[in-house]
């Protein structure tokens, strides 16, 4: 009576493996066909065209970053606007305007270059997207601030 028992269970569970195997080999071909097809866009590859695409948003990163240094520079030599960054006031107090923004600048320009050699590891689309989103906002505030000292 317990061999019978046993046997039974050995044939479910040889059923449910087999089950198993064939759900799970039935989900990898469902994978497979969603993954992205190396198709070209506008004759490039995907691949190929994400890092341009992640290169361009970089470099657009440091124009901004160095068009911000100059309105600001611009607007507190002349008196036109007031610094809203409590860190760049305490600096530029200290060793003087044009030494803390090009010190400030110099920084960030530092963290994009770092970005940009390191541009051929970023696999993810958050990376773009968040370069996307980086590039986005300091549009806004490069904007913002030659609008500021422009109506001054």
């Amino acid at each position: 009576m317990k061999t019978r028992s046993f046997r039974s269970l050995k044939t479910i569970g040889c059923f449910l493996s087999d089950s198993a195997n064939k759900f799970s080999s039935s989900f990898q071909g469902l994978c497979l066909a969603a993954r992205p097809s190396r198709s070209l866009v506008f004759g490039i590859e995907a691949g190929k065209l994400k890092y341009i695409l992640n290169t361009t948003l970089i470099l657009l990163y440091a124009f901004l970053h160095t068009a911000d240094g100059i309105i600001t520079y611009l607007g507190l030599k002349f008196d036109l606007v007031d610094e809203a960054n409590p860190l760049l006031v305490f600096f530029a107090g200290t060793m003087g305007l044009g030494l803390s923004i090009f010190l400030f600048k110099l920084l960030f320009l530092e963290f994009i270059a770092m970005l940009y050699f390191a541009r051929h590891r970023m696999r993810s689309c958050w990376g773009t997207a968040t370069l996307f989103s980086a590039d986005a906002f300091y549009s806004w505030v490069v904007s913002n601030n030659i609008l500021l000292v422009v109506t001054a």
